[in-house]
């Protein structure tokens, strides 16, 4: 079965973003895609922020969030 049955061009090239926090998780996710995925190509981050750097989604890395900016109170 594989790619065909699933409507797949057999020679399509995959690209995955996985992200996890977890280094083994990540290790685990690359190799299972890696073996299974016939060329797959793989990139692991380990957080959203840097998941949306990968993506070209954020414009300027150096932006805090809202929620970790420190906040003077009186």
């Amino acid at each position: 079965k594989g790619r065909e049955s699933m409507g797949v061009d057999p020679e399509a090239q995959f690209h995955v973003l996985a992200v996890d926090d977890s280094l083994i998780d990540r290790k685990l996710i690359e190799r299972l895609l890696r073996t299974n995925v016939l060329g797959a190509s793989v990139t692991t981050v380990d957080s959203g922020s840097k998941a949306l750097e990968v993506l070209g989604l954020m414009e300027d890395p150096d932006i805090s969030s809202p929620a970790s900016t420190d906040k003077n109170v009186s």
